[in-house]
């Protein structure tokens, strides 16, 4: 018999850095600070070129460059200089290579604007930016091979729509045009995790963590595979590294936490659920998987129906209005560990509504029959297990 834990142990970290946030009109070979994030001026990463007036004016345009129009006026102008016969070939090369910069640069632009677009649910919007987003990744490409960090963005997008065969071949171009930037190992492990490729995954993540020995989120990442592997002391000690580095994240705390008590280390799990509540009182997953300890807990000294209530009440409030059923289930798990059967059999039926998936609904049924004989729901022991 398994441990049954209602929250996920081992979620996904999420791809880090989703699109590049480039700048400057570099060739798109390596260059300073390819292992992170880049920023700062263009001429820290170009040499200004030799080339006509002109294009050293519309060079200089590049360091304020910082709208959709903007790269848009680079982009055109550049157009017609490739265009134009009459030109020494010196300006033409440079004007192509000036283009794919600025076809990269527009499509993170247009990346972020269709972020803001989601956020105010105006997903049609988002849609048609994203798509436009895309082409200017592609035509950058094409117009340079080598800018790896359009190559980068064009496998993040591959990465979202669930299209991993491709974007892993996209960011096995970027380790071998730029083999220190970071990111592609840690959004490469994540496709691996995702395929339960865990080995893989784990190879990657070190590189990270090899490149970046201060990225908490690489030690996450890690400790995630290592979980889903069963080495978990290994995994605890990820993190552990984790919260180390991210003292102040709650996300940190809380993988601790619920590593800890996935393993039976009550007082840990305790300690580390407390220190989260305090750093995020709106982390519903938090107070979620808090209250699933409080509720379910084996160990008398652990476990607390009124808290556990009051903590499930609180993660189904952060929800505002769209409980899952993991939530709802950590809330009828508090209902009947403070004594409210009738309500916990109602709340389970609610949760049962909710999902089709056959082995959490097996899961709820085994629950709701015991709140049905008026008996709480206790996690196993792992002692009993042994």
């Amino acid at each position: 018999m398994a441990v049954v834990l209602t929250f996920a142990s081992v979620p996904n970290i999420g791809f880090s850095q989703q699109i590049s946030n480039s700048s400057g009109p570099s060739s798109g070979s390596s260059s300073g600070n390819s292992s992170g994030n880049s920023s700062g001026s263009s001429s820290g990463e170009i040499e200004r070129p030799a080339v006509s007036a002109d294009l050293q004016m519309i060079y200089g345009k590049t360091e304020s460059a910082s709208t959709i129009a903007d790269y848009s006026s680079i982009f055109d102008f550049c157009r017609n200089v490739v265009g134009d016969s009459t030109r020494m070939k010196e300006d033409r090369l440079y004007a192509k290579t000036l283009m794919s910069w600025a076809a990269n640069r527009r499509g993170e632009a247009r990346s972020d604007r269709a972020g803001v677009f989601v956020r105010e649910q105006q997903l049609a919007k988002a849609e048609e930016m994203d798509g436009l987003a895309k082409k200017d990744f592609e035509s950058s490409i094409q117009l340079d091979p080598t800018r790896w960090r359009a190559h980068h963005n064009i496998a993040i997008i591959r990465a979202l729509q669930g299209n991993n065969r491709e974007a892993l071949e996209s960011f096995e171009t970027v380790i071998r045009l730029n083999p220190d930037f970071a990111d592609s190992y840690f959004n490469r492990g994540e496709i691996y995790f995702r395929t339960n490729q865990f080995q893989m995954a784990i190879a990657d993540q070190t590189k990270v963590i090899a490149l970046r020995a201060e990225d908490s989120a690489a030690y996450s990442a890690r400790a995630h595979s290592l979980f889903a592997m069963g080495q978990n002391e290994e995994s605890l000690s990820d993190y552990a590294k984790a919260m180390e580095l991210s003292p102040d994240s709650a996300d940190a705390v809380t993988e601790y936490a619920d590593t800890c008590q996935a393993l039976g280390k009550w007082k840990e799990a305790a300690t580390a659920y407390q220190r989260a509540m305090k750093l995020d009182g709106q982390n519903a997953r938090t107070f979620q998987n808090a209250a699933w300890m409080m509720a379910t807990c084996p160990e008398d000294f652990y476990r607390n129906g009124g808290s556990a209530l009051e903590t499930a009440q609180k993660a189904v409030q952060l929800a505002s209005g769209q409980a899952s059923v993991h939530t709802l289930d950590v809330l009828a798990a508090a209902q009947a560990a403070a004594g409210d059967f009738v309500a916990a059999e109602k709340t389970i039926a609610t949760a049962l509504r909710s999902t089709t998936d056959p082995a959490l609904r097996s899961e709820l049924q085994m629950r709701g029959r015991q709140y049905q004989r008026k008996r709480p729901y206790l996690q196993p022991s792992l002692n009993k297990l042994k």
